[in-house]
């Protein structure tokens, strides 16, 4: 299975008790929809091979999820999981991304910035922008009329007709 078709989720970042569990620490953007969907996690390695590993049982507790493989039943045998990355198929939406929008860049025209800041006012989205060679930051409102595109993937915002809020 190729990589790019799987969602990473988050880390292996203990066992939990002596019969196989492991505790898997959630990405920050990450959010469980449905826990129950959830019936195969991939396992990265440091070397990038993805391992798929059959979920016997899985819960959540406080911001991690405690998971039970199957033909693993004891500590000794997730013990070399630790710190490894876990993948998920999202093909049922078990799980949903959210996206800070702070780790997103801006371009207007030819000229470049950065995301410093957002909020929600009730309505919509806005996000303060700094654009190069500019001294002061604004806010721009995520609507149709100042966003060209918002592009998740590359983390890139296009805007445009911002003159008059700068």
């Amino acid at each position: 299975m190729e990589n790019k078709n799987l969602l990473s989720i988050g880390k292996i970042v203990n066992t939990f008790g002596i019969k196989g569990a492991v505790k898997i620490a959630l990405e920050k953007n990450i959010e469980v929809n449905d826990i129950n969907g959830i019936k195969l996690l991939f396992i990265e390695n440091t070397n990038n091979v993805i391992t798929p590993k059959q979920v016997e049982s899985i819960s959540m507790q406080k911001s991690h999820l405690v998971v039970y493989f199957k033909e693993h039943n004891h500590i000794n045998e997730v013990e070399i999981f630790k710190g490894k990355k876990i993948k998920y198929l999202n093909d049922n939406n078990a799980f949903s991304i959210f996206y800070d929008l702070t780790y997103y860049s801006v371009v207007y025209n030819s000229q470049k910035g950065k995301v410093i800041e957002t909020m929600f006012n009730g309505n919509h989205d806005l996000v303060k922008v700094l654009l190069e060679n500019e001294e002061k930051a604004f806010w721009v409102p995520l609507v149709d009329v100042y966003t060209d595109n918002i592009d998740d993937e590359s983390r890139i915002i296009t805007l445009k007709n911002i003159e008059g809020l700068k």
